[in-house]
């Protein structure tokens, strides 16, 4: 009698054992291999390598790279911008080397004119100004003596624009001197400004500039 209670006891267990089995599996479900993974809120995203020529090659979905404006061509051009075009223009034109033959010239130019010397002055003026400054030159009294101009320190030159007409290179520059005239002892407080404008043929073999204009500030 006893064994067989014993028997009967693990057929309830067992039949216990396969209804707990079944409902497990009908609350947990079964995995069918398309579940998705959980991410790992600690896990470090991946990093690609670098790749040479990565940037050629397509951008992925999405991706939309920067797009730089186009500059307006209504806006007027730096004075960086100006001069660019100039060497581009001409590759042998060198901002230093034009300042000190521009500041050279000017020290010669103005107490040329001064004096009404016509010899020194031919070389350095374009035609036109040429027969201004002659025009000048000639109306003044022929009985009055020559006038004499220095300069008290040096003279400040700098490009304040620049533009290209056709072939031609027009450089407009900034003078500041103290003039010293005939009859004063000693030269002003207050700088004289003048801005020149000089002109040469970008693809001329004369490296030469002629003055074309002239202009005075304060």
């Amino acid at each position: 009698m006893s064994e067989d209670s014993s028997v009967v006891e693990i057929i309830v267990f067992a039949a216990i054992a396969i209804v707990l089995l079944f409902r497990l599996r009908t609350v947990l479900g079964r995995r069918t291999g398309e579940e998705r993974e959980r991410p790992n809120p600690f896990q470090r995203p991946q990093v690609p390598p670098f790749r040479p020529g990565f940037a050629e090659q397509p951008a992925a979905a999405g991706f939309r790279p920067a797009v730089a404006p186009e500059p307006d061509p209504n806006l007027p051009l730096s004075l960086d911008a100006k001069l660019k075009r100039i060497h581009e223009a001409d590759p042998t034109f060198d901002e230093k080397h034009f300042l000190a033959g521009a500041r050279t010239a000017f020290q010669m130019i103005v107490p040329a004119f001064a004096e009404g010397n016509l010899a020194t002055l031919r070389p350095l003026l374009s035609s036109h100004l040429y027969g201004e400054f002659g025009r000048t030159i000639s109306a003044r009294g022929r009985g009055d003596p020559p006038e004499t101009i220095t300069f008290e320190g040096p003279v400040e030159a700098e490009i304040t624009d620049a533009r290209l007409i056709g072939r031609e290179t027009q450089i407009q520059v900034r003078f500041a001197s103290r003039q010293i005239h005939p009859g004063e002892t000693a030269a002003p407080e207050q700088e004289s400004l003048d801005f020149w404008t000089f002109a040469r043929d970008a693809g001329s073999r004369d490296p030469n500039w002629q003055l074309i204009e002239t202009t005075s500030g304060h």
